[in-house]
């Protein structure tokens, strides 16, 4: 009986606590508490278990959990687990990098990017891009060395589709409470609510959770376990619905993509082929029907007129931005410099909205080459790695870089409808990729 008391009692502890901060009003300090116990608990994980820290990086760059947090947690983030990759290489740990193709592409942008600069007519601006590249760079190394067997390759595909559930989720319940910080974007004229997920812009929500969908897939064809197996392919059907539900139009282009790269593959699975065409066919469905209509408003692109703002101010900005590639098309006008240099020939400030004309314009003709060899080094070793026949490692490798390479495809074709050159999402597949890559030489001297 005296057990049952102080169980009790241990229960009713926490409660009891509640209840006395929330009456002598100290409850926004004990939230303050909360969030550093919580904080220090997750920086010591990320510390001690760098690959978990990385994860967690990945699922909270994808889910957009951070626009709940009051602070930013992704650079404290990043700052811990290079912290703990550096102790263990001083300790004498052996350091995995990517391939001489990926080093020799970075380095020869960079020297373009520098020297583009010549011309930036905002220097800051430049320097600011260049860092959120370096911090790229950094995502990728760590992706190659921390990530280094094919169960980890497949756990990392994991993260990622799961944090772009989780976005859903997310969103679903901001909108449901009213929460502020999400923002309701209605299409104008017409007031539909585009839904945003938990990343404010339902352009970029759209890329993020479109690049995810092949990785759900693949999880749902190899997945052993049942009921997993289900709750795969219902993330992949509520992904492709969520993307249909941004009202990008822009998206249609990756999703098709995805969608045909996955019939393509699965075609000589009667099995795979008709869970494909479930979720294309459910997804088409729940789509809402204004989606289908809005889709019709691009061909006003091609014409001398529109009605539409939207496009008719993208297709200005591209056309500006082409027009001032052509007056340094070897220079360039600088990363991030868009915005400055067109302010004299824009009425409105607008970015390029299309991520390879940006560099084009930014860092010349030879910056523009060498950024796509960075994308391509990973895609390259993704597509080796679904043509090769592995002997030494599961089954599954093959399919699992064929979905990272129908990854990598998705998010460059968003690529091309929006600014996001130096945005996560892009650059995750490419180091998934070039961690194929890296098992490849192990496969091959196995």
């Amino acid at each position: 009986m005296r057990d049952r008391a102080t169980h009790f009692g241990v229960a009713l502890l926490p409660v009891l606590l509640f209840v006395a901060l929330h009456f002598f009003g100290y409850i926004k300090f004990a939230r303050l508490g909360a969030i550093a116990v919580v904080a220090l608990v997750a920086g010591a994980v990320a510390f001690v278990r760098p690959r978990w820290g990385l994860w967690g990086l990945l699922f909270y760059v994808y889910s957009g959990v951070g626009l709940f947090l009051p602070v930013n947690l992704a650079a404290p983030l990043l700052g811990i687990v290079v912290g703990s990759v550096l102790l263990e290489l001083v300790r004498g740990s052996s350091l995995r990098l990517p391939g001489t193709f990926f080093w020799v592409s970075v380095g020869l942008f960079i020297l373009a990017a520098l020297n583009s600069t010549v011309l930036a007519h905002d220097m800051a601006a430049s320097l600011l891009e260049l860092g959120a590249f370096l911090k790229v760079l950094i995502v990728i190394l760590l992706t190659v060395h921390l990530v280094r067997t094919p169960e980890q390759l497949r756990t990392t595909a994991y993260v990622v589709f799961a944090g772009a559930v989780c976005t859903i989720v997310l969103g679903m319940l901001a909108v449901a409470t009213g929460f502020e910080s999400a923002g309701e974007n209605f299409i104008s004229g017409v007031r539909v609510m585009r839904f945003t997920g938990a990343h404010v812009d339902p352009n970029k929500a759209a890329a993020y959770m479109c690049t995810a969908v092949p990785l759900g897939f693949f999880a749902l064809r190899h997945c052993q376990n049942r009921i997993a197996r289900v709750v795969f392919i219902l993330g992949t059907i509520a992904l492709v619905v969520a993307v249909f539900a941004t009202f990008s139009r822009g998206a249609i282009v990756s999703m098709t993509a995805v969608l045909v790269g996955m019939v393509i593959y699965e075609v000589r699975s009667r099995r795979s082929f008709a869970v494909a065409a479930l979720v294309l066919a459910a997804g088409v469905a729940l789509a809402p029907r204004y989606y289908f209509a809005r889709l019709t408003g691009l061909s006003s692109a091609f014409e001398n007129t529109t009605q539409d703002w939207s496009v008719y101010t993208r297709m200005l900005a591209l056309r500006t931005a082409w027009e001032m590639f052509l007056d340094h098309p070897l220079t360039g006008v600088g990363l991030g410099n868009f915005l400055t240099g067109s302010a004299s020939q824009l009425f409105v400030r607008i970015v390029v909205h299309n991520t390879y004309v940006e560099i084009l314009t930014a860092t010349g003709i030879l910056g523009f080459f060498w950024f796509l060899g960075i994308i391509g080094s990973g895609v390259r070793d993704a597509i080796a790695g679904a043509r090769q026949r592995w002997a030494s490692q599961p089954a599954w490798m093959r399919a699992l870089s064929y979905y990272t390479a129908l990854s990598a495809l998705s998010i460059g074709l968003s690529a091309a409808f929006l600014s996001m050159p130096f945005r996560y999402p892009l650059w995750i597949p490419v180091a998934m990729g070039l961690v194929v890559g890296r098992l490849l030489k192990t496969e091959k001297t196995a």
